[in-house]
């Protein structure tokens, strides 16, 4: 009963990352959220309170300027054009400082609204009196406007100046109480905004540490598969203390490694025995031990890409069953590209299923290296892909010796283009690439290459292609041009090859 709790509690790899990347994404949600919040509710109602504090300010100075200018004003020999245009001046200063002035009773509370409402009424009954001693002044009639400013308007303006300072007063008590109480809930967000921060750091630990683990194992995998190409089957077996996809990985390469062993001893020690009894009969013997001996290594050959294809199928099906979409798709994509290679492939193959294979590589490259590698595709509408017969995996090792050779040593992104079109009874392929290109000398050197098609060394695949065509048809040609810096173009014209053509030739041979 224990057993099966600790089994249901278990998260394999998938979830777990899941889990991490769920666990970081809501805790940016939680840093956006406090961060507006903050900003909504505490900057804003501190700035607003600044700023309207600052316009009452800017009016209560205005209201100053004007009562110090009209004290100090000489009545009987005065300027009078200087004195209107400086009371015009401050009046519209205090004009738009009042308008701006915050009214909302909800924002700045009762006292501050009563105090407000008075100011605007005395500055009502202020902008009247000066305004009618403007107009005494402007048509030269002095003494009406002296005593129009000692009876009137100072005592306004003096009762004005009083109940700004009361207002600038209180704003400033009800601001200092109001930003208090704010700086005190925004030390506690910064102290859950700290939090959150401290969260992330250890679920982003938590992350590195399994991406690390499994990183290990993979280079552990990796240096396995070296040295099994090597032929070192002893090399101690991959440690397994994970429960998820990836020791379920590890196992199976464990236990795929055990059959590649125990079969190539089984192999090698039939083999031995065999040369030991051929070597005591008749040269036919001898004959038939050799011709035993490539049909065992041949056997040897076939062992490593059929198990490797069986194992992807697990993989694949797991994959499946944990709903790991992308896993999926990207074992699919391998294990079709398997079973074409191991197939029993004819001598022509349709161009659509060459086009597959090849998408089905690029999307393993695409998965690999992302956004660095591009394949784009021209085709010629004029041909119909399920018609025309090509040779079978030609295509893949072009763009593979692109991928490869081209674009792999490029350190910017770089991109394939396969041309495919007829014209005249002629197929035209062309792989071009933008990637390092060749060397003048280098470009020779294949040049050469290409007229003896090695069977080892590099573009070993390229040097495949072309010996297949020069034995499919005399008319089939392949060219490779290249730039350093600036890419490699690869151009193969051969004979244009219909389903039905090719039909029609295997009755014509039959009858």
């Amino acid at each position: 009963m224990e057993t099966h709790t600790k089994k249901g509690i278990h998260l394999n790899l998938f979830h777990r990352i899941f889990l991490f990347l769920i666990v970081f994404i809501l805790f940016i949600f939680l840093q956006l959220a406090i961060s507006a919040y903050q900003g909504k509710y505490i900057m804003d109602p501190i700035q607003k309170s600044s700023g309207n504090v600052q316009k009452i300010s800017l009016l209560l100075n205005s209201l100053g300027q004007t009562r110090d200018v009209l004290s100090s004003y000489r009545w009987d020999f005065g300027d009078i054009a200087a004195l209107v245009s400086e009371l015009r001046r401050e009046n519209q200063i205090s004009e738009d400082s009042l308008g701006q002035i915050d009214t909302d009773i909800a924002s700045i509370g009762v006292e501050q609204y009563l105090l407000v409402q008075a100011v605007n009424t005395t500055y009502n009954n202020y902008r009247t009196y000066l305004s009618a001693m403007q107009d005494q002044l402007l048509k030269n009639n002095i003494d009406k406007a002296s005593t129009m400013y000692y009876s009137n308007l100072e005592p306004s303006l003096n009762y004005l100046y009083l109940y700004v300072q009361q207002l600038i007063e209180r704003a400033i008590m009800d601001n200092q109480s109001a930003y208090d109480r704010l700086i005190r809930l925004n030390d506690d967000l910064d102290a859950v905004y700290g939090l959150t921060v401290l969260v992330m750091i250890l679920f982003g630990f938590a992350a590195f540490k399994e991406v690390i683990r499994i990183l290990t194992t993979v280079q552990e995998m990796a240096r396995s598969s070296k040295a099994i190409t090597a032929g070192d089957y002893d090399r101690p077996e991959i440690s397994v203390h994970r429960k998820d996809e990836i020791g379920d990985m590890a196992r199976a390469f464990n236990e795929m490694k055990k059959a590649m062993r125990n079969q190539v001893r089984l192999l090698t020690a039939n083999n031995e025995m065999e040369k030991e009894l051929h070597k005591k009969n008749t040269e036919a013997l001898a004959m038939q031990n050799l011709l035993e001996r490539e049909k065992l290594q041949l056997l040897r050959s076939q062992i490593n890409p059929h198990f490797l294809f069986n194992t992807i199928n697990v993989i694949k099906y797991t994959a499946q069953e944990e709903h790991a979409e992308e896993t999926d798709a990207l074992l699919s994509s391998l294990a079709r590209l398997f079973r074409y290679v191991l197939a029993d492939n004819e001598v022509q193959v349709p161009l659509s299923r060459e086009i597959q294979i090849v998408d089905e590589y690029y999307s393993l490259y695409k998965a690999r290296f992302k956004e660095k590698m591009s394949l784009y595709w021209d085709i010629s509408p004029s041909l119909v892909l399920t018609e025309t017969l090509v040779p079978s995996f030609f295509l893949q090792p072009l763009v593979e010796n692109s991928f490869k050779h081209g674009l792999g040593p490029k350190e910017s992104a770089g991109s394939v283009w396969l041309t495919l079109e007829e014209k005249d009874g002629i197929l035209f392929v062309q792989v071009r690439d933008d990637g390092v290109g060749m060397k003048n000398e280098a470009l020779e050197a294949l040049h050469s290459r290409l007229l003896d098609s090695p069977v080892t060394g590099e573009h070993i695949g390229l040097y495949t292609v072309a010996a297949r065509l020069k034995l499919l048809d005399a008319r089939c040609s392949l060219k490779v041009s290249s730039e350093e810096g600036y890419g490699t173009t690869i151009s193969i014209e051969m004979p244009l090859v219909l389903k039905k053509e090719e039909e029609e030739d295997d009755q014509d041979t039959d009858s």
